[in-house]
């Protein structure tokens, strides 16, 4: 018996022994534990926070100053005064008094280079033909002719476009040039164009067309027809634009 309770001894030990480090290693683990919680950034932690970089803090609105910009300016249009104006030509003046349109003898021919300016128009209807004495009942029939009106994009009317009448009407070369005006019998932006004091029959001998003040083409030409018929002796063709 007493041998049995020698060997029993040392048995118990060991196991007492290993309980003790168990123990004093949870007492460490604990310890670790609440330090690093306390102080994440410890040198024993094995994940320390990464930093994250500080915040930019932006200025008040009303501190930031602001570069100055450029404004586009507003395209200008040419506006002709209703008084009495001279255009040059290469070799006479014509000039044009409220609206009434004098022939050039020799004209300024409208260059063929395509339109690369901000204006492009096309006839926004088709040549209407109506009695003049709605806009002359003095003249009756006694007076034959073309007119109209020139808008824009939005339909405002647009001040300063030259218009050019060519073609032949009763054996005769229409060669002229008008500018639309502020007023008109036909409203702003109107030309007008006379033929003579007796309407005929023509077909496709007349156009109009649009030019800038460089002489440009703004429009295609647009052919019409006109009438011996005293209900049909105005022409009536308007423009609009479309870029």
């Amino acid at each position: 018996m007493e041998r049995a309770q020698h060997k029993k001894k040392p048995f118990n030990f060991f196991w007492n022994f290993l309980t003790l480090l168990v123990v004093m290693a949870s007492a460490v683990i604990f310890i670790l534990q609440l330090t690093i919680f306390a102080n994440p950034h410890a040198i024993f932690n094995p994940f320390p926070p990464v930093d994250l970089p500080e915040s930019i803090v932006l200025p008040p609105t009303s501190e930031v100053t602001s570069m100055p910009t450029e404004e586009a300016s507003p395209t200008e249009v040419v506006v002709l005064a209703a008084s009495a104006t001279t255009v040059p030509t290469a070799t006479e003046v014509v000039e044009i008094q409220d609206g009434t349109l004098v022939a050039e003898t020799t004209p300024q021919e409208p260059t063929a280079t395509s339109f690369v300016g901000y204006y492009a128009f096309i006839a926004q209807n088709e040549p209407n033909a109506i009695p003049s004495t709605i806009f002359k009942p003095d003249l009756e029939c006694k007076w034959t002719g073309v007119a109209g009106q020139v808008f824009d994009l939005q339909g405002r009317p647009v001040k300063g476009i030259i218009v050019w009448l060519r073609g032949s009407f009763g054996g005769k070369t229409m060669n002229y040039q008008s500018v639309t005006l502020e007023s008109s019998p036909y409203g702003p932006s109107g030309f007008e164009f006379t033929f003579g004091d007796t309407p005929r029959d023509s077909t496709g001998n007349l156009y109009l067309q649009l030019a800038d003040q460089a002489g440009i083409p703004i429009s295609d030409r647009v052919y019409f027809n006109t009438f011996s018929d005293c209900e049909k002796n105005l022409i009536l063709v308007n423009f609009k634009q479309v870029r």
